[in-house]
């Protein structure tokens, strides 16, 4: 392992303590007010590597623009024709692949930092070893490590998320989010962003309902340090398997589709569960936001996604494309949160 003089933004929203979170937060929304004159020689002259193994329009448009707003040079790394693809010891293939080692090593000769999306296929669906193949990263670069998103975690969106909800009410402390599992006609989606989502929240005093059907239940061990941020917070986390409990009462009303993690496979051996998780996912087509939805959410109450969105599955477009929805402003909070991310992360004192 390398000690490296910055942070990595890996599992922050699991491992880093509300203080420190909360620092994040509020550098986030300081920076997007300052004037870009201020902001475009903030990374001047630092590189970052990209590399994505999944699709991607928000983070990649947000962090390439972004990074090139504030001086800085982005290098995308394509993994398959574009480069030998970095693989684990165990899982290499010879003149195919690198060790993920040698090649956290070597971009640390050459850049400030490195930003990673992997999830699902390119992963073999396991969970939690995309978090693992990001991590091993962090574990040999010199330089800091950027998780784009992985199967267990997206702190970028969180960060964005809590930007949008902060923005729109000011105190966090005491707000009621519902963090909402929602229907789509595909399962091929990570747990990453409710989790993180709900161990942020949590950071901010928020008092959080997950709602889902059964069968959908997220990760235990992200459920219980959540309880344990909230207790420190003041704050609460609830669980309920009915929609409609899910969304009454609130501020903030966060729907979305993910995988059942019980019908994943525990190695890259075995394959996707694909019967058992469609059939959870059709006996729930009746989990759709709609007006209804929000009707019994708080008068005042902001619709949130973090996009894409499966339109007439996870949300009608009276809601998505009406007066509650936050969608945009929570987008363009992608760019925003990122920046600080990576003026934090490789230039902090320009943000001190």
């Amino acid at each position: 392992m390398i000690e490296k003089p910055g942070k990595d933004w890996i599992d922050v929203d699991l491992t880093w303590a509300a203080a420190e979170y909360q620092k994040f937060v509020e550098a986030a929304l300081r920076l997007k007010g300052l004037p870009a004159v201020e902001k475009r020689d903030l990374l001047d002259g630092r590189t970052v590597y990209f590399m994505f193994f999944n699709q991607s329009l928000r983070t990649r448009s947000s962090f390439h623009t972004g990074l090139a707003k504030m001086g800085g040079h982005a290098v995308h790394l394509d993994p398959g024709p574009g480069i030998y693809l970095p693989a684990l010891p165990g899982q290499e293939i010879p003149y195919a692949t690198e060790r993920v080692s040698d090649v956290a090593r070597v971009l640390s000769e050459f850049g400030e930092a490195i930003a990673i999306r992997m999830y699902g296929e390119p992963s073999g669906w396991v969970y939690g070893s995309a978090n693992e193949f990001i991590n091993e990263f962090g574990r040999h670069a010199g330089i800091p490590v950027i998780n784009m998103e992985c199967d267990r975690f997206h702190p970028c969106q969180a960060l964005a998320d809590v930007m949008t909800m902060k923005e729109r009410v000011g105190d966090l402390k005491r707000r009621k989010l519902t963090i909402s599992w929602a229907y789509s006609g595909s399962w091929h989606k990570p747990v990453a962003v409710p989790q993180s989502l709900l161990l942020a929240a949590a950071k901010m005093g928020m008092d959080i309902t997950v709602a889902h059907p059964p069968g959908f239940d997220l990760d235990p061990a992200v459920v219980a340090a959540a309880r344990g941020f909230a207790a420190d917070s003041d704050s609460s986390i609830r669980i309920t398997n009915d929609f409609a409990d899910g969304a009454t009462d609130a501020d903030f009303v966060y729907a979305k589709s993910w995988c059942s993690l019980e019908h994943l496979p525990t190695n890259r051996s075995e394959a996707v569960d694909e019967e058992g998780m469609t059939k959870l996912f059709e006996q729930a087509r009746d989990w759709c936001v709609d007006d209804r939805t929000m009707a019994l959410a708080r008068e005042s109450a902001g619709y949130l996604h973090c996009l894409p969105a499966d339109r007439d599955q996870e949300v009608t477009p009276s809601v998505i494309d009406g007066p509650q929805s936050l969608i945009y402003q929570q987008a363009g909070n992608r760019m925003h949160g990122q920046n600080a991310i990576m003026t934090m992360l490789m230039n902090p004192a320009g943000l001190a």
